[in-house]
């Protein structure tokens, strides 16, 4: 769907669609693909073979789940921010059919659509060889599972599992798990440091009380109304 004659126009009847008016060329390729494989399945035969559980799957694998990896493996941002748009997504757009076998294939999707961002046939996959340090790519195979887990839990609930678990497996933390007002927020701050996170977590012990109690409080905060 890169190709520009192959991109589709909005048809009258499905119009208006995701932002795009009647007779608009859909320009981003991946909404152009969803748009072919709702409205035009037929023309793919591979596609139009498959039972309607795995429509579901391909479907949304390719769907836009407003879901930022990065802001969980690194715990850049609170739970609401990383799962709220994702889980409404679900309830939203999929009525609740989704499951976690559907977003464990949405994983596959995503490794695999990385692996060949940028083509090297002759040199094999390069950007996980040369491209991706192991331990970043450890850190986001290790971070699915809990991905999965939004289907039937709260997002505070997947992200505080997210992060124990972190935690206990990291090699800069001393396995038992942190408790007290800045518990999550040394947990993130792991996250964040990566290989240097011993560091990190020794430099937050030595903040002023006012500025440790300061990060605590904002890096404690859900992000999710009520909560």
């Amino acid at each position: 769907m890169k190709s520009g004659p192959l991109l589709p126009q909005v048809q009258a009847e499905h119009a208006p669609y995701h932002g795009f008016q009647v007779g608009e060329v859909i320009a981003d390729h991946d909404r152009a693909l969803c748009y072919v494989l709702e409205h035009y399945a037929n023309v793919l035969p591979s596609y139009r073979g498959l039972g309607s559980a795995a429509r579901r799957s391909a479907q949304f694998a390719k769907c836009d789940l407003f879901f930022n990896h990065g802001w969980l493996v690194q715990a850049e941002a609170p739970p609401g921010a990383v799962f709220t748009e994702l889980r409404a997504a679900l309830i939203r757009d999929h009525k609740s059919e989704i499951d976690r076998r559907d977003l464990a294939f949405y994983f596959v999707h995503w490794l695999t659509d990385l692996a060949g961002a940028e083509p090297t046939p002759l040199g094999g996959c390069e950007k996980f060889v040369c491209k991706f340090p192991l331990h970043v790519l450890n850190s986001f195979l290790r971070s699915f599972e809990f991905v999965e887990r939004i289907v039937t839990s709260t997002e505070a609930e997947v992200m505080e599992e997210y992060l124990k678990t972190r935690w206990c497996e990291s090699a800069a933390s001393d396995a038992s798990l942190p408790s007290g007002d800045t518990a999550l927020a040394r947990m993130r701050l792991l996250c964040m440091a990566q290989t240097s996170a011993g560091p990190v977590l020794e430099a937050f012990d030595s903040l002023p009380t006012e500025d440790r109690e300061t990060l605590s409080f904002e890096m404690a905060l859900t992000g999710c109304v009520g909560r």
